[in-house]
């Protein structure tokens, strides 16, 4: 078992495709293939399903991979080590965040990291809330950035920051004349309502501050379920009904009188965001100093709505 073999693993496994893991690694595909084989051989066992064209794990290959991806970190971690060159570190950071964090809280924590260190790439994928959990359970990314609670064992959270679900309704209308900032649940229970798509962060905390008070899904009138906020957004303006969403998503609408925006009386709509890590992988150079820049910067981030308002 030598480095190659399980640069070979790990690359077929991040694009499930000898093809595209050979053009990464700048080899031929019957080299790529004899790594594996190899490495299959030395092991007696078989590592990937070959189906066609789609590549998966077999339950041996799973137990390996992630041995794999830490002895590869292992290997850059020495070599940092030995280099010395803190402030020049280079790599790519594959990250999965859901809408709101990719959107609001990751373009500022990226820009401010690239100007510590420049020659940093990111691969950034955007997924709901469920997707960036599995996405870093599987190994497949780096960290998460989600917007709800993570419940596994497996994964360590810290808390960014905070920011309240608002009701968001077209400026014209009956909403148009109101003049407060907040509405009670008898003056929204017969609307139309947009939500946003099953494992959403915003959609799981308003299902869950409507069963605090008895309620439930069935007393909605559900008009459309969908998963771009931009597109609940427009249907909002467009009259198609109202909507629940992250207050840090809608500042640049309601600022320019394209939406209103209002508090739900009585209900605990309180959103947490996360950085996601596992708790066991070992990080290569470039993912642990990004680690670090984010626990650096939770407390500021903790201050983020408070700025943003």
């Amino acid at each position: 078992m030598d480095f190659r073999q399980l640069e070979s693993l790990v690359a077929i496994v991040k694009h499930g495709s000898f093809t595209k893991a050979a053009e990464e690694l700048y080899l031929t595909q019957p080299t790529l293939t004899g790594h594996i084989q190899s490495l299959e051989n030395e092991l007696g066992t078989v590592l990937l399903n070959r189906c066609g064209k789609q590549v998966t794990l077999t339950e041996a290959g799973q137990i390996l991979y992630k041995y794999a991806v830490d002895m590869l970190n292992t290997r850059e971690l020495a070599l940092y080590s030995l280099a010395h060159y803190e402030g020049k570190l280079e790599g790519e950071l594959a990250i999965a965040a859901s809408t709101v964090p990719q959107s609001h809280i990751l373009p500022r924590l990226l820009a401010a990291f690239s100007q510590r260190y420049p020659h940093v790439v990111y691969r950034l994928n955007q997924q709901d809330s469920g997707g960036v959990v599995q996405a870093i359970t599987s190994s497949s990314v780096d960290f998460g950035f989600v917007g709800t609670a993570v419940c596994s064992s497996e994964l360590e959270t810290v808390e960014l920051c905070r920011a309240p679900l608002v009701i968001i309704t077209p400026c014209g209308g009956k909403y148009g004349d109101h003049g407060g900032n907040s509405l009670t649940w008898d003056a929204v229970k017969g609307e139309r309502f947009i939500l946003r798509e099953e494992g959403s962060g915003g959609r799981t905390i308003f299902l869950q501050a409507l069963q605090e008070q008895g309620l439930g899904l069935k007393d909605l009138h559900v008009v459309a379920t969908m998963e771009s906020p931009d597109t609940i957004k427009q249907c909002v303006m467009a009259g198609l009904g109202i909507a629940v969403a992250s207050e840090l998503s809608i500042q640049e609408e309601v600022r320019l009188g394209l939406l209103k925006a209002f508090y739900l009386e009585g209900f605990d709509l309180t959103q947490r965001f996360y950085f996601v890590v596992h708790k066991n992988r070992v990080l290569c150079p470039v993912a642990r100093a990004f680690q670090e820049f984010i626990l650096e910067s939770a407390a500021s981030l903790q201050e983020l709505r408070a700025q943003q308002r």
